[in-house]
């Protein structure tokens, strides 16, 4: 709400006509206040224009009265003699000691409230009949505003004991009035239709019931006025403007006709673009490169406008952080041609004076600062500011960063930076349930903090059980045990994997192990990995038709395994947000083995990446390609069945039941692969009835891959291959994250297990 609630004190200047009784002149020997309740009495002697020993006349007197009354403390004043003693006697005004609204749906109450608090209606205050009368008037307006011009605003003010009063304000909104007609006149280029379709006000459709579109409200249509003046000026319209809008009300007060009238005038194209001005150090050929309304187009003023920013942004990186770019046209109305001259005035060269934080309430500053590339006391860089701030999204500690500059009024040369965050919930207590077809009851708690106590640290307790497995760990990082940035990390685990008890395959495993990892940044973007630890496996086969694969390990190897797990991996980041990318990409090549010294010896590779690419304001593309080996190496010939690659469920090729895809033992039971290829496209989108979009996200998918090697059947990637299409709705919720879909498979088998709607619910993703 932009504008809740507009209140102007009326209070202003209080004509009084009122005379005080006539007086002889006379020494006031001594003033004495009556009729005094709350009021102390040094307040009133502090506003008196007179003392003892002064001389009281006519005009003293009205002086007297004028002042008092203009405190806004007394209703009554009044003035007497008495031996030569003034005597003023007052009546103080009630105080508000309840305000109370009610039936008002159409705002939100708190800011209601705080609105009214804030123009002087407020408990513990003085009541003034002027400042209601007003806030009575406003609230009509706001409301009229929104299309409820049938609402009626009622007040009681109910005398209390002690000089007090209770202001009851009851609000009646009455049904709003609905829009029947949106003409457009003066449109010859473009149909009504078109530009209707620009506006978020409507006539209505099936959806008003939620959005609430076809109510009246003046701050739409002016939001709406606006996009239609952007999209002329963007396709040319240099002249567009609306000439006057009309919006009628009916007599019944139920039905809102608008018209806009507007001027289109010519349409024009650009004749070209010329660069003058002051550039001083900044190379102009550089800035001529960012141009990319090229002559003969259509004239955009969002191209334009973009170009502009582009200028000022290279500017910046040399240094230039107020520099100015002001387009100047030359109109050729005969040739209807547009040429543009680019004056730019670099000014002068800024440091970087201060930083300041700010909305940090938990978070510590050093954990900010870290993160910072733009530094105090260096040269302003437009590049490091616009990096600092992806760096703190990429945190995920806050919900929204923003940095500002500011110039310094004494030194044309130096300039503090404002970094102001909205801090996330980083801490969160996970409950997870649900059920799922095969595995039951689905039950997981967990207690996580990424931000602990403010230090940036992490730690994380997490234990979940279903019918497919059960697991515990504890996690703890020090994203920056090291100044540079390398950071280490220690984790204990617990899992039970029993795929034997839901029909995937008949075998379990109980695996206890720990490890400890660390981070070394070498760019500004790429990091490289390395974990080493040690893991205990327990395997139970169970059944009468065990695959022989399975059985030929546990004969090698036994039934409890030991091995020591190495690996390294270079993570490269360029995305722009932690929680909701909308560009940039990410790498994980990852190099996994157990070190040859106890234990089945494999070596692995695995590379995961993604990609986001923006296709508007709103729209992401995301696509994510996987794909991945395992080997077996010296005196080892078969690989652990247990660590075969797994796909299918709502992270892998969604549509697919949790883990059964890839070959098959002719029992049916899965046996994952030693070879992967999956690719999955996403197209994202905000939820537009969401109020917080950075917390929501839909979409629309398409899934493939195919999972093979490892078996004795010799099955091809060709006859492993798998694909479905669907939706997705994902929400990170105070409490967990939540992600569902609805998938349907393509090129499936007789054989393979569908479940088309898949959630996932308290676990990361």
């Amino acid at each position: 709400m932009k504008k809740l609630i507009k209140i102007i004190l009326g209070l202003g200047i209080i004509s009084i006509s009122v005379q005080a009784q006539a007086f002889e002149s006379f020494v006031i020997k001594n003033i004495r206040i009556n009729g005094l309740q709350r009021i102390e009495i040094g307040t009133v002697f502090s506003y008196l224009p007179v003392k003892s020993g002064d001389t009281l006349n006519d005009n003293k007197a009205n002086e007297i009265i004028q002042k008092l009354y203009a405190t806004g403390f007394f209703k009554d004043v009044r003035l007497e003699e008495k031996d030569d003693t003034l005597i003023v006697d007052v009546i103080e005004r009630p105080i508000i000691a309840e305000l109370a609204i009610t039936g008002d749906h159409a705002f939100d109450h708190d800011k209601l409230v705080k609105a009214l608090n804030d123009n002087g209606l407020m408990n513990g205050r003085i009541f003034d009949q002027g400042v209601l009368d007003q806030a009575v008037l406003s609230l009509k307006s706001e409301y009229y505003n929104r299309g409820l011009y049938s609402v009626q605003v009622d007040y009681q003010v109910i005398p209390l004991s002690r000089n007090r009063v209770a202001v009851n304000i009851a609000i009646n909104e009455g049904i709003p009035a609905k829009i029947t007609s949106i003409q457009f006149v003066g449109n010859n280029s473009f149909s009504s239709s078109k530009l209707a379709n620009l506006m978020f006000l409507t006539t209505g459709n099936w959806l008003s019931w939620w959005y609430k579109d076809n109510q009246y409200s003046n701050d739409k249509l002016s939001g709406d006025v606006e996009n239609i003046k952007a999209f002329y000026l963007n396709q040319g319209y240099i002249n567009f403007k609306v000439s006057s809008i009309q919006v009628q009300l009916s007599s019944n007060k139920k039905s809102v006709y608008i018209t806009v009238n507007i001027s289109e005038g010519s349409r024009y194209h650009l004749k070209n673009i010329k660069l003058g001005g002051a550039t001083k150090s900044t190379p102009i050929a550089e800035l001529e490169e960012l141009i990319t309304l090229k002559p003969g187009q259509i004239i955009s003023q969002e191209q334009l406008n973009k170009n502009i920013e582009s200028i000022r942004n290279k500017l910046g990186e040399y240094g230039y952080a107020f520099a100015t770019v002001n387009p100047v046209p030359s109109i050729d109305d005969a040739t209807k041609t547009v040429s543009y001259i680019m004056f730019i005035d670099a000014g002068n060269k800024v440091y970087i004076r201060k930083i300041n934080i700010l909305g940090n309430d938990k978070t510590r500053d050093v954990v900010i600062r870290r993160e910072l590339r733009q530094t105090e006391d260096s040269l302003y860089n437009a590049n490091k500011i616009k990096r600092s701030k992806d760096r703190l999204n990429l945190s995920g500690f806050f919900k929204t960063s923003d940095i500002t500059t500011v110039a310094v009024p004494e030194a044309t040369n130096q300039a503090d930076m404002n970094v102001k965050v909205e801090e996330n919930n980083t801490g969160s207590i996970n409950f997870s349930a649900g059920y799922a077809q095969g595995q039951g009851v689905l039950l997981g708690a967990g207690l996580t903090q990424s931000n602990l106590f403010g230090s940036g640290k992490s730690g994380s307790l997490n234990v979940s059980t279903s019918a497919l497995s059960k697991s515990a760990g504890v996690s703890f990082t020090d994203p920056y045990f090291r100044p540079n940035g390398t950071s280490l990390g220690y984790d204990v685990y617990y899992n039970n994997y029993t795929p034997n008890a839901v029909g995937i395959s008949p075998y379990s495993t109980q695996t206890v192990g720990a490890k400890i990892r660390t981070s070394i940044p070498v760019s500004e973007f790429d990091r490289i990995n390395f974990a080493v630890g040690v893991e205990n496996v327990q395997i139970s086969l169970t059944g009468n038709n065990v695959p022989l694969r399975f059985v030929q390990f546990t004969g090698q190897y036994g039934q409890m395994v030991d091995d020591i797990p190495f690996s390294v991996a270079w993570v490269r980041n360029t995305t722009d947000s932690m929680l909701w990318p909308t560009r940039g990409a990410i790498f994980n090549e990852t190099a996994d083995m157990t070190l040859p010294v106890i234990g089945p010896r494999y070596y692995r590779f695995t590379s995961q990446n993604s990609w986001f690419f923006p296709l508007s304001k709103n729209l992401t593309w995301k696509t994510n390609g996987q794909f991945g080996f395992i080997n077996s190496y010296g005196s080892s010939n078969v690989v652990p069945f247990y660590q075969n690659y797994t796909a299918g469920g709502i992270n892998s090729v969604r549509g697919y039941y949790l883990n059964t895809l890839g070959p098959r033992d002719t029992d049916g039971s899965s046996l994952g692969g030693t070879r992967e290829v999956i690719l999955s496209n996403d197209i994202l989108l905000p939820v537009p009835f969401i109020k917080d979009d950075h917390t929501v996200r839909m979409g629309a998918f398409f899934d493939m891959g195919t999972l093979w090697g490892g078996d004795s059947f010799n099955l091809t990637p060709q006859q492993e291959f798998r694909a479905s299409y669907g939706l997705s709705f994902t929400w990170i919720s105070p409490f967990a994250p939540l992600k569902f879909s609805y998938a349907l498979p393509l090129f499936n088998q007789p054989n393979d297990n569908l479940e088309p709607f898949q959630f996932m619910f308290g676990a990361a993703f």
